[in-house]
């Protein structure tokens, strides 16, 4: 029987290191514009949460084509977003939102489709969970909401 030897742990952890430097993990193997699409879910998480619903509609694309899918139609431009998130949602009816779950699908070099899990929990201990969809676009290098859904 072989005695392990310092020799052969040396060997065996530099073949762990490497093998393990070599074998993408999940986190490493997202691609630059998936990681910045996940940062601006990361900023809609803070800006909902603080109640800033400017921040927040600030990550919706610069554009009268962008829209937030209701249950009774859509709100076209980041102004009628605005207005209605104003109207809705006021602050004290914000709580703190996280978004998980997240699937992203490139769609093309400019669009990618974004799905996850939302959940709002309001400082009483209630919360509300549910799926959102989002159809993020690439506009001079930012990635921006351009049509939103959850429900």
């Amino acid at each position: 029987m072989n005695k392990i030897t310092c020799k052969h742990i040396i060997r065996l952890a530099l073949f762990v290191m490497i093998f393990s430097l070599l074998t993408p993990a999940s986190g490493f193997s997202q691609s630059k514009n998936e990681r910045k699409i996940l940062a601006v879910l990361r900023l809609e998480e803070e800006y909902w949460s603080k109640g800033d619903i400017d921040g927040y509609v600030s990550l919706y694309a610069p554009l009268d084509s962008t829209r937030m899918i209701l249950s009774k139609g859509a709100a076209y431009g980041k102004e009628n977003i605005l207005a209605f998130y104003k109207k809705y949602w006021p602050k004290e009816k914000m709580g703190t939102l996280v978004l998980d779950g997240e699937q992203l699908e490139r769609i093309s070099r400019k669009f990618y489709y974004v799905t996850g899990y939302f959940h709002v929990k309001y400082p009483d201990g209630k919360t509300i969970d549910g799926r959102y969809s989002s159809l993020m676009i690439k506009i001079r290098g930012k990635w921006y909401l351009y049509t939103d859904h959850s429900g």
